[in-house]
């Protein structure tokens, strides 16, 4: 049920509304029934996420990923920033982490793999995939040696009726463990998704995250010359000793899918994510070629922000060629932040650390700046098959966007805008084995908000129009294995420091760049999946034409790419390896200094063995990331100094359980 839904169905061939008449519907089901495991219940650690990926761009399965891009960021822009996340398809606003313990994985979708979405977004979606209670009861238990020390035990278990009317999965994962840095962590991660089916026809599912997190402070590297230091030796842990992060976030909210008829399906979802963040302490230092400098730190107020979201969606399936969708999108977030108290430190040695400070004390509260975002938006689209080669689907949107800042003691400030949005794709099947696309989109993005060693930090930037062109192909070389290419150019305005370190919308930024992606089998037990991705991040305005700033981007590489091979050993059965390179290009650290990072490349390799114990299937997962341990400065977006993470290596064990099958 629910097929007839583009969005939300796994990447969908775009020319299938005409043949046979449903086709669509039955083709998009095939594809997400072949791309995804579904001998398990749950996919983690027994998943092989090389196996999964249809393209080279972005996939997650549990604590492992692959692609060029992530959640966070794609084509150089920050999808956190521009709210474009999906949950099995719905609109939703991430105003706070998805756990791990109630997904089943989480794709990346940008080119042609991104036109199964009704309304797509500039620079890509993130789709989150609910895990689905499934008849019967199943357990999941992993547990496993973490990167740099500690452990970690995952239990997730799903019960549901022969029946598949109720059910429900739940999941708990329990870490204590260490980061790079040396630091100490404690993350706790839960989920539960009930489910019910009255009929074939209706089923509506819930979502509950919540994720507990409690560790050392945060902190950040700026340079105050023109040299980079020699790379910090790791690990060395650089925050204030007295110094943490105390938060928890929470994600709840329903989906409910409804088949009217065979030509008429509707879906709604609300969802609302809490962020309550009680500590978040910063230490800022500021070094010199000689790794020497200064050390201060933000002591953190109470952070709060909560975003409810909800979307209603309708597709009707006018003739088998012809498709009308509709949606209704709403939003009403707000948040609550307070300004740090900034703490002297003195000097820094990145040899001998951060010194010793007395414990300031929890600081005296203050009123808050509020924030408050409200927006509806109302789309209309079309599609069809107009010839059996030609396929083609327009939408626009029209959409009320209302921001109120109230400072301390200040009256608000409103900004309300209502833009019209579009989209248009159109996809040409010259050859059975090939597919040639063009698309257009235009969004209303938000433009984040000021980071920590800004000196407005924590500001809210105003929603700023994103437009997206694109022309690209695929191409099947053989039966399982797939090309795809693509050109693209993003716009957009783009925050950034002025020459007062306040940061804020300073001019234009305008990304092309060209994406290459080669997945699948080529042959008996071999899966490759590679991409390479080329990006002119281009930037432009009133502080680049003055000769203040470089015309081009802060921490974004114009060049990243891996390959990843796995190999079945035909001698041994159930064990493969693995390996994967990875490749980032020079970064910008400052665009008024023209300092750059270098470029750097990382191995990883590993195993996996699948065997049964008694007659339950269990998986041995070992990872060595970093093989060759390479230690680098890397440059972040807000122009900081990062650290490639050290070399890591990752054991565990992975059991299924099944009981009560029909």
């Amino acid at each position: 049920m629910g097929n007839l839904y583009r969005s939300g169905a796994q990447p969908c061939e775009p020319h299938a509304l005409g043949r046979p008449r449903l086709r669509m519907r039955d083709w998009c089901l095939a594809v997400a029934v072949s791309s995804f495991p579904v001998e398990d219940a749950f996919a983690q650690s027994s998943t092989n996420v090389a196996t999964v990926a249809v393209d080279a761009f972005g996939e997650k399965v549990g604590s492992e990923q692959i692609g060029l891009y992530n959640e966070q960021q794609v084509r150089g822009f920050s999808l956190q920033d521009s709210g474009n996340y999906r949950m099995d398809g719905a609109y939703f606003i991430r105003g706070a982490n998805i756990t791990d313990t109630v997904l089943d994985g989480v794709t990346i979708r940008v080119g042609i793999n991104a036109l199964g979405e009704d309304f797509p977004a500039p620079s890509g979606v993130v789709e989150y995939r609910l895990s689905t209670a499934q008849p019967g009861v199943r357990e999941q238990v992993e547990m496993g040696l973490r990167d740099y020390g500690g452990w970690a035990v995952l239990l997730r278990g799903s019960a549901g009726t022969a029946n598949g009317k109720i059910g429900t999965s739940y999941g708990i994962n329990y870490i204590n463990d260490y980061g790079s840095d040396g630091a100490k962590r404690a993350p706790r991660h839960f989920g539960l998704l009930p489910l019910w089916r009255p009929s074939d026809k209706l089923e509506v599912r819930g979502m509950f995250s919540a994720d507990r997190i409690t560790r050392p402070g945060d902190y950040g590297v700026t340079l105050s010359g023109t040299d980079l230091p020699s790379p910090q030796p790791h690990p060395n842990i650089y925050q204030a000793s007295w110094s943490g992060v105390a938060q928890w976030q929470i994600a709840a909210g329903s989906l409910v899918k409804y088949t009217v008829t065979d030509h008429l399906a509707v879906q709604g979802a609300f969802v609302l994510t809490d962020w309550d963040r009680k500590r978040n302490d910063f230490t800022q230092l500021v070094v010199g070629a000689d790794g020497k400098g200064t050390a201060s730190a933000v002591l953190s107020r109470p952070y709060h922000n909560q975003a409810l979201s909800g979307e209603t969606r309708m597709s009707w399936l006018l003739t088998g060629k012809q498709r009308l969708f509709a949606t209704v999108r709403w939003r009403n977030s707000g948040s609550e932040s307070r300004p740090g108290v900034a703490v002297p430190i003195g000097a820094f040695d990145q040899e001998r650390g951060v010194a010793a400070t007395a414990d300031p004390g929890e600081p005296t509260d203050v009123t808050p700046t509020k924030d408050r975002t409200r927006q509806v938006i109302g789309g209309l689209g079309y599609e069809a098959d107009l010839t059996d080669k030609l396929w083609f689907r327009a939408a626009v949107l029209r959409t009320r966007y209302e921001k109120e800042v109230t400072p301390p003691g200040l009256p608000s400030q409103t900004n309300i805008t209502s833009p019209w949005l579009y989209n248009l794709a159109t996809t040409y099947a010259p050859l059975p084995n090939l597919t040639i696309f063009a698309t257009t989109v235009k969004g209303l993005e938000e433009s984040g908000f000021a980071p920590n060693n800004a000196a407005n930090r924590n500001e809210v930037l105003p929603a700023v129009r994103a437009t997206q062109y694109e022309l690209g192909l695929r191409y099947k070389l053989a039966a399982n294995v797939t090309f795809i290419g693509s050109l693209f150019e993003v716009s957009k305005p783009t925050p950034g420091l002025d020459t007062l370190n306040v940061y804020r919308l300073i001019g234009q930024a305008r990304h092309r760049g060209v994406e290459l992606s080669l997945t699948g089998r080529p042959m008996q037990g071999v899966n490759v999946v590679g991409g390479v991705a080329l990006l002119d991040a281009d930037r432009r305005g009133e502080l680049i034409d003055r000769g203040v700033l470089l015309g081009k981007a802060a921490g974004v590489p114009a060049m990243t790419g891996l390959l990843n091979l796995t190999y079945q050993l035909p001698f041994v059965a159930g064990l493969s390896i693995d390996s994967q390179l990875n490749y980032t290009s020079k970064r910008l650290l400052n665009p008024r200094t023209g300092v750059y990072t270098p470029a750097y490349a990382t191995l990883d390799i590993g195993m996996r063995y699948a065997f049964e114990i008694g007659e339950s299937p269990a998986v041995i997962r070992a990872r060595l990331g970093n093989a060759f341990d390479q230690n680098a400065w890397s440059a972040n977006r807000n122009e900081t100094l990062g650290r490639v993470q050290r070399r890591a290596f990752r054991l565990s064990l992975t059991t299924n359980f099944t009981h009560g099958m029909p």
